[in-house]
């Protein structure tokens, strides 16, 4: 798979340069593509990023809202515009408009307002969020109801406390919780993708609120009973919490007490594997209570670190609705396969079965090379 990076390579970005020398003439694409490649190669994804966003600022007029107006000539107009930027090529667009907009507030939401349709501009518009918050959490109401489903999300999502690689805002977490109100007029979105962020967004609430997302959550469904969609949102919104084995949490998505569930037998199909193979489990569960209970089997492996000490991550199963007595037989394998995101150490590991939560006695293997 061609690394991730690359979304940013040397072709790509002059694919940039060749959207600015047409929606500005004054351009000087052979300035911005000067010794570029090289200064590309050795950089991460992010680092590129930051790079081209430094590229385009140097050859453009420094009046922010000028600057604005010849970024937004470069989009894509629709799906069949293939010379105009869509996708990660306007990350770097996004990038600018937050380095540059801070003291040309309404020049500034309109940018992005356009280029979260064709990328996202969920990074963007944070550090508005820690300068301006009152002003931008205006901007972000009014957003709330555009017919866009991306400028819907960019609210949920751009406004997240902990959003991934967008750097935190956990004053956003403090009391009185500013973005929940957005969350409120988001929940029953007709998009799919919309809720989806919004059950982002309260799972990162329930790191530090939990029974708040859950009062939240119950209050959601008794409003709207008829509502489907709000039982995926919920499960979503929960996942760190079903992980930990919370039990409001688990009750509210309707799994049983795993105090009626009995682990009857536990193995692997080896004790040991190579790196880039996969180890085999087996389990049998049965459920002792004389009610049906809803069971979600998830497991952690405890990877070794460079220092000797095991560290877990959960990841999930599967779930099944258990009679009364039933057994449930589970057969699977975890993959070992390399991965950019890990650095995988030999050594004793363990893998641990969770039910409903609870942790259940692991099994060690050795993970070789």
């Amino acid at each position: 798979m061609e690394p991730f990076k690359n979304e940013f390579s040397f072709a790509k970005a002059r694919r940039i340069a060749e959207s600015l020398k047409q929606a500005h003439p004054e351009f000087s694409a052979a300035r911005f593509n000067r010794g570029l490649k090289d200064a590309l190669e050795p950089l991460e994804l992010k680092q590129r990023m930051h790079l081209l966003a430094d590229r385009i600022e140097d050859c453009l007029p420094t009046h922010p809202p000028e600057m604005f107006g010849i970024l937004l000539k470069t989009l894509a107009t629709d799906e069949s515009n293939s010379n105009g930027l869509r996708g990660f090529l306007v990350w770097p667009l996004t990038e600018i408009v937050a380095r540059r907009g801070m003291d040309h507030f309404e020049e500034a939401m309109v940018a992005l307002r356009e280029m979260t349709r064709r990328f996202s501009a969920e990074f963007a518009i944070r550090p508005f969020l820690r300068e301006r918050r009152e002003r931008t959490l205006k901007q972000l109401h009014a957003w709330c109801r555009h017919p866009d489903e991306h400028v819907r999300r960019l609210v949920s999502e751009g406004s997240r406390p902990l959003l991934p690689w967008g750097g935190n805002l956990p004053e956003l977490l403090d009391a009185p919780h500013p973005t929940l109100d957005l969350l409120e007029k988001l929940h029953r979105d007709p998009s799919d993708y919309v809720r989806l962020s919004v059950s982002n967004h309260l799972n990162d609430f329930s790191k530090h609120h939990p029974s708040l997302v859950l009062e939240t959550l119950a209050r959601w469904r008794k409003n709207s009973p008829a509502d489907t969609r709000l039982e995926k949102l919920a499960h979503h919104a929960c996942r760190t919490l079903l992980k930990a084995g919370h039990p409001g949490a688990l009750e509210l998505i309707g799994y049983g007490s795993a105090k009626s569930l009995v682990l009857e037998t536990f193995s692997l199909a080896k004790s040991s594997v190579k790196l880039g193979g996969a180890l085999g489990y087996q389990l049998i569960i049965r459920n002792a209570s004389r009610k049906p209970v809803r069971v979600m089997f998830d497991y952690a492996i405890h990877h070794r670190k460079a220092n000797g000490t095991l560290s877990p991550k959960v990841f999930k199963g599967r779930t099944k609705e258990l009679a009364a007595g039933e057994r449930w037989k589970i057969s699977g394998s975890h993959s070992f396969r390399p991965v950019t995101t890990r650095v995988y150490h030999q050594g004793i590991h363990s893998i641990e079965p969770l039910l409903n939560g609870r942790a259940f006695p692991p099994l060690e293997f050795i993970l070789g090379k």
